[in-house]
């Protein structure tokens, strides 16, 4: 029989759905230029020309086609066309800004939290919400625990014993047949014992894929929410990675936006039209309904004022 692995393995799910944006990432800024009168001048106008883009790696894991995802992003473009009457964005297979859909750990942990029936708000009362639910299920993962290892240890001073028993009459030339009869008694035991200890292994991994979850919630809330109190911990994990929906990033002349992850479209729709106001050169604003407020907590497909105001004094819209 095989030993049972006695250490469980840790499913790492993340997520929350008022999510922070990270801060585009940009290399070198456009150098300027003196004018003949010895003035600065920006090299270009921004707005000035359409941004052409094209798709690049596409995951089917999301379960979007491509025709889905592109008509997303007609609808992100038009959130920052509309308003100003100007084509700002134009899709071109060889476009100058590179948008990718790529899928890890952050979309597994959103459709972990749907599975959930998780709602997130980014409030003080979801977050309370939050607290107690991460507090009750630790507590029952952590008795369950310990209920595990004991079982475990039973189990294995059992098989210890069956496998002596076996090795003797092996040595013997064979068992009797009421002591060989005994020891398929007890095969069969270890066996169905081993299926139970399986069982309560997977149940095991569910608690620590739900409470680490939450964790990832509940941080997200300390930080939106600027609360006074320690990070939660998973449990096994030790992952060093950001948790980021999207990002735009520009390195010299390479620009791209990556996508990682939306709980629907209206989610995905809004990700794209932030990250494409950063294509455009704009940086977070305050309000919080806001396309390119630093979370993305809104449920408005359109420009607020505070938007419409940063994109008209960038791109010098009157």
């Amino acid at each position: 029989m095989k030993r049972i692995i006695q250490t469980i393995t840790t499913l790492v799910l993340l997520g929350v759905l008022g999510y922070m944006f990270r801060e585009p990432l940009r290399g070198r800024s456009i150098p300027l230029l003196k004018n003949r009168l010895g003035q600065l001048s920006f090299v270009y106008a921004p707005c000035q020309k359409p941004i052409t883009y094209t798709l690049g790696s596409f995951d089917r894991k999301f379960g979007l086609s491509q025709e889905n995802f592109q008509s997303a992003l007609k609808e992100a473009e038009a959130i920052w066309e509309k308003p100003v009457g100007k084509e700002l964005f134009a899709y071109a297979p060889d476009g100058n800004l590179t948008i990718n859909l790529v899928y890890d750990y952050r979309q597994q942990a959103t459709e972990k939290l749907q599975g959930l029936g998780l709602v997130v708000k980014d409030d003080r009362a979801s977050y309370e919400e939050l607290k107690v639910k991460h507090s009750a299920l630790e507590a029952t993962y952590a008795q369950e625990k310990a209920d595990y290892e004991m079982r475990v240890a039973s189990f294995e001073k059992k098989k210890s014993s069956y496998e002596q028993e076996v090795a003797h009459w092996n040595t013997q030339g064979g068992a009797p047949q009421q002591e060989y009869a005994h020891l398929q008694e007890e095969k069969a035991a270890l066996q169905a014992e081993s299926a139970e200890l399986q069982e309560l292994t997977g149940r095991l991994n569910g608690y620590v894929s739900d409470i680490n979850a939450l964790v990832v919630a509940l941080n997200r809330l300390v930080a939106s929410l600027n609360l006074d109190v320690a990070n939660y911990n998973e449990i096994g994990a030790a992952r060093g990675r950001e948790f980021n929906e999207g990002v735009y990033e520009e390195n010299g002349g390479d620009r791209k936006i990556d996508i990682y992850e939306f709980n629907g479209r209206q989610q995905l729709v809004r990700l794209l039209a932030h990250e494409l106001g950063h294509a455009l050169g704009l940086e977070h604003v305050m309000d919080p309904k806001a396309i390119m407020y630093k979370l993305n907590q809104g449920a408005n497909e359109t420009l607020t004022n505070a938007d419409l105001a940063e994109l008209k004094a960038h791109c010098a819209i009157k």
